[in-house]
């Protein structure tokens, strides 16, 4: 990978919790005993273990305990060989030769082959699963991806292939200098067509038995609703640096029932509200953390009464994002600048994105300009105003959505705030494709999955394949396909000024209204070290362990 170009930097800004942990790179000696089982509080349920359709970050802790890819993610964020023992990289940086490690298998014993990686990649791009991550494969630039997601050629043409069993071959269009990092994303994890095959469409949504397994665990204990157990897979090829036999992610949607849960020594990992941030601050195993999620109102500009640009940035202007971030949540979380989270990703001068780009938004509510432009938004829609906030029923979401409520209702006299709370499974739906986009405002987030900011500007580049969210805008488009594919993508330096351009595009037409970068606040147990948490890209558990 190249590091001299700061765009090709893969998953910046990685936090190893705890001294000694375990490098995913290679084993760590047990010293003075290691416990058997861990148990991790979670506080969203598990939505799918079918590791190509997911979109959540929950479910891509779990598909990375169980299931491999190419490559791994080591305690500083860097890519290092997983299932693939090494690659190659061609001179002009269109070709990616991986070599399977051999001997590595999956938990059937069939062996774990290239055929696995052409089949799973072509499945992740295939019109007929249509999965909300598609685009990735695109973002990477592999040939033909975007024809095939559009169903213009077929899955067969996407430009991977199998030379042999243990070499996968990837063709791109254009250098990625971000490709390395993804490849421990659960996207791109392999699928063994013939298992696949055999369970249809039960694959990965309903008990142990409908997955195979080829990572550092196998699943042992779907209880969907309540708790989700792996056990330490002795067949995988890095089984010595996995020293905890067993690890269990326990749902308590109840924070208090889970703070409990961990003061009587049932949990050993937990996330707390901004409620217990001041009574357990000082306590042996509080830490904090800036985390990559951005959180945001997405607007559904299928609602007319969304489109109105004046409501949009009255709504905006109403937010005080410092008080969320630090009266309200108190987690670590800081108040938003942009839609670009701080702390993750680098520009060609070595300067992190946000420091660059500067700050775009209010972070303290504007009552004089809120009501200004809530006013003109008034005049254009004839009357008092009524918007519906659509939002999940996680205890932090519960809360910045009332102060979002309260703030709006203030600080824009007239509007209303309407409250729809709903399980994240369902507001997921609700404001996707699938649920018919039936929303009107959203409080949602998006967390980076590789360190480069187009992982998020892709989110409302309506020409990114397999796009689905509501928003369009023909000059932003034009400017990130020639940022991301066309003539300034080989340019680190225009590149990243295209970015910025086009992040101030999204901002001043309030594609999204950006509230906060989410911090973590969290007790684990002072006994527990390796646990991996990774600004861009999935968290890691795989590796942890608990002295005895």
């Amino acid at each position: 990978m190249e590091l001299k170009k700061p765009l090709a930097v893969a998953m910046a800004g990685t936090m190893l919790v705890g001294c000694g942990g375990s490098s995913t790179g290679g084993s760590t000696a047990s010293t003075g005993g290691t416990a058997s089982s861990v148990t991790v509080a979670i506080d969203a349920d598990l939505n799918t273990m079918d590791y190509e359709y997911a979109t959540d970050g929950n479910s891509f802790i779990m598909h990375s305990m169980c299931v491999s890819g190419l490559a791994m993610l080591d305690a500083d964020g860097q890519a290092q060989p997983d299932l693939a023992e090494s690659w190659d990289i061609s001179e002009d940086g269109l070709t990616y030769t991986f070599h399977i490690r051999d001997g590595v298998k999956w938990s059937n014993g069939t062996p774990v082959t290239a055929n696995d990686f052409v089949y799973g990649w072509q499945r992740l791009v295939s019109p007929e699963l249509a999965s909300d991550y598609n685009f990735i494969v695109d973002t990477i630039s592999v040939v033909n991806a975007a024809e095939v997601i559009a169903g213009e050629k077929p899955v067969s043409d996407l430009g991977v292939e199998a030379t042999d069993d243990s070499t996968f071959v990837v063709h791109l269009s254009q250098p990625c200098g971000f490709l390395l990092g993804l490849m421990a994303f659960p996207s791109f994890f392999p699928l063994n067509q013939e298992f696949y095959e055999s369970k249809g469409d039960q694959f990965g949504i309903g008990t142990t038995e409908d997955l195979l397994y080829c990572g550092p665990y196998t699943m042992t204990d779907w209880q969907a609703g309540n708790q989700y157990t792996f056990t330490k897979n002795a067949d995988y090829w890095n089984a010595d640096a996995v020293e905890t036999e067993t690890v269990t992610f326990k749902f308590l949607q109840d924070t208090q029932s889970a703070m409990l849960e961990y003061q009587q020594g049932n949990i050993d990992v937990v996330k707390l509200t901004s409620e217990q941030v001041d009574a357990y601050k000082d306590e042996d195993g509080f830490t904090t953390r800036l985390e990559g999620y951005g959180w945001r109102l997405d607007v559904n500009f299928f609602s007319e009464k969304m489109q109105n640009l004046d409501l949009r940035k009255a709504i905006s202007y109403a937010i005080d994002r410092t008080s969320i971030a630090e009266d309200v949540l108190k987690d670590g979380s800081v108040a938003a600048e942009g839609f670009i989270p701080k702390q993750f990703a680098y520009g060609p001068d070595g300067k992190d994105y946000r420091e660059t780009a500067g700050t775009l938004l209010n972070t303290t509510a504007d009552p004089d300009k809120a009501a200004d432009y809530y006013a003109k938004a008034v005049a254009t829609a004839g009357g008092d105003i009524t918007v519906e906030l659509l939002y999940e029923d996680s205890e932090a979401s519960k809360v910045v959505a009332e102060n979002i409520q309260q703030m709006l209702q203030t600080n824009c006299p007239g509007l209303t705030v309407e409250m729809n709370c709903k399980p994240k499974k369902t507001r997921l739906e609700m404001m996707g494709k699938e649920g018919g986009y039936n929303f009107e405002i959203g409080l949602t987030r998006w967390g980076p999955d590789y360190a480069d900011p187009q992982t998020f500007m892709d989110l409302y580049r309506s020409t990114t394949p397999g796009y689905t969210r509501t928003y369009s805008n023909d000059a932003f488009n034009e400017l990130m396909d020639k940022a991301f594919i066309g003539e300034d993508a080989p340019d680190a330096e225009k590149r990243w000024a295209d970015i910025i351009e086009g992040e101030k595009m999204l901002i001043d037409d309030m594609a999204m209204i950006p509230v906060y970068q989410a911090g973590g606040a969290m007790m684990i147990n002072p006994k527990v070290t390796g646990i991996e948490f990774h600004a861009g890209g999935v968290d890691s558990y795989r590796f942890m362990k608990k002295a005895a």
